[in-house]
């Protein structure tokens, strides 16, 4: 409990030693002004604070640290001159201005730490700039941007894009709109800039009935870059299976092969689309063809991350062929030998039922027939008593044969018939 008590009291000690450190420091530091204005605008942050300047605060030199939520640059002031300018361009550090920035200004040796930041917003409306801003580089020389309008921008609202790199700003001049007539792309055709360096880019808006709020970011146009697709795509298909060769992209032919990656894909109608990943050649086999309908192959290309990582190009054009019909196999020749047996039997069985091919070949033995339908039914009756008469003088110890009846029968109703 003892132990408690000396360990509470000593944090209670350290507590207000730093309290009373940190009031200390703040009534001695020697710049006693806030921070008065502050003008936000693209690639432009202004400020201004009291110029009420001592003799002592003459002595010191003082620097503004801004910051926003992802970067922060600390840039030298002259406390005489009650205000600054800092142009973002100019700094090697990667400042966002649209959302907003912190300043505080302190003495080089002031390490007071209760120094509260100032935040100041730039003009316009909430939710009014474009949103969804990008821009890639496409084939090496045409750069093409596109973005949303925001969502609560007027319908009367015009955006213009433009971009800056070593003191030099490009303003885009070819637009293009929406079906409601809305700018919503741009494209450079001609640009100055250094694609490898890095470049800010501003997209600000008009309206005739709200201010409308900027947007500005840094990008890395090679990061965005869309390659050309492979050339010279050819297509040898054999018994072996079918060959594809192609050549690199344009403009790429000064990278190494082992800086590209490939993907094909073929597409037949009655199977689904199958796809092929291919990295560092310039060739591909595909063995697994089970349809002899035609194919259509399409081909697009990427560089790796180590060779200034690209998006994937746009597809080839595409190419048609029909695989070569392969070897036969021993279950290729078991499988057609069973069809044939199969459709030979059958036709067998269907010429010999059709044509009676086996009562041709094999009449069968006419049975004796005893026509009596012409006999009236006197005739008839005298027939089966004769039958029976004959039947009674048999002895009984011999068997009937019928064939014996049959001839008797048959010569009684001869007699009668010729009589």
């Amino acid at each position: 409990m003892a132990w408690t008590l000396i360990i509470f009291c000593k944090l209670f000690i350290l507590c207000t030693l730093q309290y009373m450190r940190t009031i200390t420091a703040q009534e001695v530091s020697p710049l006693h002004v806030k921070i008065k204005n502050g003008t936000v605008k693209p690639a432009y942050i202004s400020i201004t604070w009291d110029c009420n300047i001592t003799e002592e605060m003459k002595n010191y030199k003082y620097c503004a640290t801004i910051k926003e939520k992802d970067a922060a640059l600390e840039q030298p002031i002259d406390i005489n001159n009650c205000s600054a300018e800092f142009f973002i361009g100019n700094f090697g550090v990667a400042l966002n201005l649209h959302e907003g920035v912190s300043v505080k200004i302190k003495a080089n040796n002031d390490e007071a730490e209760n120094i509260k930041w100032t935040t100041f917003y730039p003009e316009g409306e909430n939710q009014t700039s474009a949103e969804n801003v990008g821009c890639s580089l496409y084939h090496d020389s045409v750069v093409n941007c596109s973005w949303d309008f925001g969502k609560k921008a007027p319908k009367d609202t015009i955006y213009s894009l433009r971009l800056y790199q070593s003191n030099t700003w490009e303003e885009c001049q070819d637009y293009k709109t929406d079906l409601a007539a809305r700018q919503m792309h741009c494209s450079f055709k001609v640009l100055k800039i250094q694609y490898k360096q890095r470049a800010y880019l501003v997209v600000e808006g008009s309206s005739n009935t709200t201010p409308i709020l900027f947007y500005d970011q840094w990008i890395n146009l090679c990061e965005n870059e869309i390659l050309m697709p492979p050339r010279n795509i050819h297509i040898n298909a054999s018994t072996h299976g079918v060959e594809i060769k192609w050549e690199k992209p344009e403009k790429q032919t000064h990278h190494p092969d082992h800086c590209f990656k490939y993907e094909i894909t073929l597409k037949e109608e009655k199977m689904q689309d199958k796809t092929y990943n291919v990295d560092k050649k310039l060739h591909f086999t595909v063995h697994e063809f089970t349809s002899n309908q035609q194919f259509q192959l399409k081909v697009r290309a990427k560089r790796n991350f180590g060779c200034s990582d690209t998006k994937w190009s746009t597809w080839s054009e595409t190419s048609k062929f029909v695989p070569s019909a392969g070897p036969l196999t021993h279950t290729h020749l078991f499988i057609l030998l069973a069809i044939g047996t199969v459709i030979a039997v059958t036709a067998l069985i269907y010429v010999c039922h059709r044509f009676q091919v086996l009562k041709k070949v094999f009449p069968p033995i006419p049975a004796p027939v005893i026509k009596l339908q012409s006999l009236d039914q006197d005739e008839l009756k005298e027939l089966q008593e004769n039958l029976t008469s004959a039947s009674e003088k048999l002895p009984d110890n011999e068997d009937i044969k019928i064939c014996e009846i049959d001839n008797y029968a048959e010569d009684i109703y001869f007699e009668k018939i010729f009589k």
